[in-house]
């Protein structure tokens, strides 16, 4: 592929480094001699000298030969504005990486469209997502979100005292707003029928709204363990967002923030959350607060050094478990090896989401399955489709397709059943085996690249 990469901060430099490793034509760009040089004497890359926000730059770099752009930079106006332009250029394909979306929140359809590019990542978000993912204490081994948190997907592995076991999936009693969308047995992916009986062993993957995907986990009757209480350290994005999703799975938090009026406006958003204005790294304060009996400690402020001794002084007070968040991805087997269970590190995870889209060759797969024998997808339908108006019993999907949900324009989330028509600009999560993504992209009018 001939790809050009816009910002070489953390992000781009490793996606420079790892790509054109892989074989890819990469071109580079960045205002910043200094970093243009080293990269460009380091790797075999084309380097262009110049702000990635201007079109004559853009041209130089040869945007309009482009099969992706990945507008990386630290500055999200930048990254906008190299999307929007590459993308009239002739680039194929646009990803967009941001820190703030708080706008995008509320008005998706309306950025996308005038924007046009084909996948939003948000470093906040990203690692949001993985801290929450990592501190949850139940009995998934995996969970995915998608459709910006409404939809979920978690593996379920079956022991011997489920009450899955030997109950075909057609007599099983599953929550409305659930989907099983595969089972993994003994590393063979198969999309299940009604006739399918679970096995000691089998991981079930299954697709759908978090409270109805928690009801499941209770029927699958094993034994649960559920995060009760976390102690978080930080007023980032990431802290706001974390504290924000234990609140949603009522678990018991508390804040603590080394900035008063940061601690002040946290204390306005993020209602029934207890705020507590101290330094994390006071062990006397930490005593006193019984910061000990939590069940884990979150070092995520935007300061590596100080999440790492918050989290060690955690860990020797008895927490169980910690995180940290590290904004320089070299330090992550660092911090393991220094005692942090889990080292966080937006931009390894946004590099990393990115290599995933290349890898897979198409822009709508968003997680791969057993080393690609499956693939969950996003797809939007596009006005005009033969989708459109179709119930998914209509559709035509082949055999070894799910679709795990549907997300409106207008934000509703929907776990579809063979009566839901589809509509234009609807956003589909769909779980397909390998052998059939070609066919289902086809029946989608998308081209894979």
């Amino acid at each position: 592929m001939n790809i050009l990469i816009v910002g070489l901060g953390e992000v781009g430099s490793y996606l420079a480094k790892v790509l054109s490793t892989e074989g890819h034509s990469v071109t580079v760009v960045d205002p910043d001699m200094h970093r243009l040089r080293r990269v460009a004497d380091l790797l075999d890359v084309q380097a262009v000298h110049g702000d990635g926000s201007r079109p004559d730059v853009l041209d130089k770099a040869e945007a309009h030969a482009a099969d992706l752009v990945l507008a990386v930079s630290n500055d999200d106006k930048v990254n906008m504005l190299t999307c929007l332009f590459g993308k009239r250029l002739g680039a194929k394909k646009t990803v967009l990486r941001l820190k703030d979306t708080t706008a995008f929140r509320r008005s998706k359809t309306f950025f996308r469209k005038n924007l046009l590019y084909d996948l939003l990542l948000s470093l906040d978000d990203l690692a949001a997502e993985e801290i929450v993912k990592n501190v949850r204490l139940n009995q998934a081994v995996g969970v995915d979100n998608f459709a910006e948190g409404k939809v979920q997907m978690r593996r379920f592995k079956l022991d011997e005292d489920s009450n899955f076991v030997g109950v075909a999936v057609k007599d099983l009693k599953i929550p409305s707003g659930v989907l099983i969308t595969a089972i993994d047995r003994d590393h063979e992916v198969i999309v299940p029928g009604g006739s399918d009986v679970l096995a000691v062993g089998d991981e079930l993957f299954v697709l759908g709204e978090p409270k109805s995907i928690a009801n499941f986990e209770r029927k699958t009757g094993a034994k649960q363990n559920f995060l009760k209480s976390v102690v978080v350290f930080g007023s980032s994005g990431v802290a706001v967002q974390v504290c924000q999703a234990m609140q949603r799975h009522h678990v018991n938090t508390r804040v603590i923030v080394d900035d008063r009026d940061e601690a002040e406006r946290l204390s306005e958003i993020l209602q029934g959350v207890v705020v507590l204005h101290a330094e994390a790294t006071d062990l006397n304060f930490l005593q006193e607060e019984r910061v000990g009996d939590a069940d884990a400690f979150l070092g995520i402020s935007e300061k590596d050094e100080r999440n790492l001794m918050s989290c060690q002084l955690a860990r020797n007070l008895g927490i169980p478990r910690t995180v940290a968040l590290v904004q320089k991805p070299d330090y992550v087997s660092l911090y393991q090896q220094l005692g942090i269970d889990v080292a966080v590190s937006p931009r390894l995870l946004c590099a990393n989401r990115i290599l995933a889209f290349v890898r897979s060759r198409s822009i709508s797969t968003i997680a791969t399955i057993e080393e690609g024998q499956a693939e969950v997808l996003e797809i939007q339908v596009q006005p005009g489709s033969k989708l459109v108006g179709r119930t998914l019993r209509e559709a035509g999907f082949p055999r070894g397709c799910v679709v795990g949900a549907i997300t409106r324009e207008e934000g509703e989330v929907v776990i579809p059943t063979g009566d839901d028509e589809i509509r234009a600009h609807d956003q589909m999560v769909l779980f397909v085996l390998a052998k059939v993504v070609e066919d289902v992209m086809d029946l989608a009018g998308i081209v894979r690249e």
